[in-house]
């Protein structure tokens, strides 16, 4: 079983392959064109392994938080594919894949310019919703983990266990809202 890992939602695109639950290859990119970068690297990762997208039988995609055009690629991507192929869709925030780390429990935050993307997890669990600190909040890094990088292998061993989720029913996560949704 192949599956496939997709994380667009901040500079660094991250892409792996997984083989039967064992990291196969990865490629990761440092750039802003993830709308020009994306696909020409997934079709790098899958032709040196000699693969073809019939092949995947998962995807697993970070749905943010990031901004718009980052976290929309990445999305847009797995559903397609999951769509297309008919294959398992797995989804969590990169905030929730920080978190494995510390067996889902703690304070997880995502820094930018004007401050930090925050969820809490208790008991494997998130607290309430994520939410946004400006710099000038007084809570802003009061025991935050900050902007960690995460295991994929426990990202894959955990998206097993997570359901299945209906491209249709795949929201991004994005750090401001946009003016639709507000």
């Amino acid at each position: 079983m192949y599956g496939l890992y997709i994380d667009t939602h901040y500079k660094e695109l991250v892409l792996a392959l997984y083989k039967d639950g064992n990291i196969l290859d990865k490629r990761v990119l440092n750039s802003n064109k993830h709308s020009e970068n994306t696909l020409n690297l997934l079709n790098l990762l899958l032709n040196s392994n000699n693969l073809k997208v019939d092949d995947l039988s998962l995807i697993i995609v970070i749905n943010g938080p990031g901004s718009f055009t980052g976290v929309r690629i990445g999305i847009v991507i797995a559903k397609i594919l999951s769509y297309a192929l008919n294959i398992q869709l797995k989804c969590l925030s990169y905030l929730e894949a920080m978190a494995l780390n510390y067996n889902l429990d703690g304070v997880f935050g995502i820094t930018d310019k004007n401050g930090i993307f925050v969820g809490e997890f208790k008991d494997s669990l998130l607290i309430n919703d994520y939410y946004y600190l400006t710099k000038d909040n007084e809570n802003l890094n009061k025991n935050i983990i900050l902007d960690e990088s995460v295991d994929l292998s426990k990202v894959y061993d955990y998206a097993l266990k997570k359901e299945s989720v209906s491209p249709y029913e795949l929201k991004p996560l994005y750090v401001k809202k946009i003016e639709v949704e507000e």
